[in-house]
């Protein structure tokens, strides 16, 4: 399932028989990464959106995460409706610098790495 935010091409992959998400780096145990250049909080949004739907459509049980522990239905709702609760204009901005940050750090390293 494509599940963009943290990157343009996230997914997820749904094992609809057992009820089990691989949620790779969509939403994992932790605060979800939207500040990267390529990250876009309003994908981010829609694809919580899509995971709160698979919980309360009763498609999920358990959620295997590229990082950290597993974790159940719950937490995943609990974990999707915080980052969109949270996603307000102190956010945008916050995550926009980061996002400069993390930009500028990039262009440096690849600089240094194509003058080699």
């Amino acid at each position: 399932m494509h599940m963009p935010g943290h990157s343009r091409g996230s997914i997820c992959l749904h094992d609809k028989d057992r009820k089990i998400l691989f949620s790779g780096d969509v939403v994992y145990d932790g605060s979800m990464i939207d500040w990267l250049p390529y990250s876009r909080i309003s994908d981010y949004i829609a694809s919580c959106q899509r995971l709160m739907e698979l919980v309360d459509r009763g498609l999920v049980e358990k959620v295997l995460p590229g990082h950290f522990n597993i974790f159940g239905a719950e937490r995943l709702y609990r974990l999707a409706s915080n980052y969109i609760s949270q996603a307000g204009i102190c956010h945008k901005i916050s995550t926009c610098a980061m996002r400069s940050i993390a930009s500028i750090a990039l262009r440096v390293a690849n600089s240094r790495i194509t003058s080699q």
